[in-house]
C-alpha cells in the first residue's frame, strides 16, 4: 500500500499543505503522523464529497460563486439592454403615431367663422 507525503498530496490535489492539514486534523481525509511528525496519507480512502471540500476550501467556493454571479449578471445585463433596445423602437413608433395624429386632428379644426363686422363696430365706425 502506497502512502504519500504531504508535499505529494499537495502536488496531486492542487491545494495547499495547509489546507491538507487542516483536512487531516478535521478527519477529513485518513493520515498517520510519523516520528518524525510528517504525515503519511493514504490515497486509497475515497475523498471527501464535494460538499466537505466545499467547506474545507471556502475561498474556491467563493471565487466559484463569484463566477457563476457574474456569469448570470452578464446574461441579465444582456437581456436587459435587448429589452431596453425593444421598449426605445416601440417609444419612437408611438411617438410617430402621436405626431400623425396631431397633424390630422389640427388639419380637422377650422377656424371660428368671423362675421364680417359685429354691431358694436359698426356703430364706432358711423360716429
Amino acid at each position: 500500500m502506497a502512502v504519500l507525503s504531504l508535499d505529494q498530496a499537495a502536488r496531486l490535489t492542487e491545494l495547499g499543505k495547509i489546507t491538507i492539514t487542516r483536512a487531516i486534523k478535521c478527519s477529513w481525509l485518513p493520515a498517520r503522523r510519523k516520528e518524525d511528525g510528517s504525515y503519511e496519507i493514504d490515497p486509497g480512502e475515497p475523498e471527501p464529497s464535494a460538499r466537505r471540500l466545499h467547506a474545507l476550501i471556502p475561498w474556491r467556493a467563493a471565487r466559484l460563486a463569484r463566477q457563476t454571479a457574474d456569469a448570470e449578471l452578464r446574461h441579465q445585463l444582456a437581456l436587459a439592454e435587448e429589452r431596453l433596445a425593444e421598449l426605445k423602437t416601440a417609444l419612437d413608433d408611438m411617438r410617430a403615431q402621436r405626431d400623425a395624429w396631431q397633424v390630422m386632428a389640427q388639419a380637422r379644426i377650422r377656424p371660428a367663422r368671423r362675421a364680417a363686422l359685429s354691431r358694436w363696430q359698426w356703430l364706432r365706425s358711423t360716429e
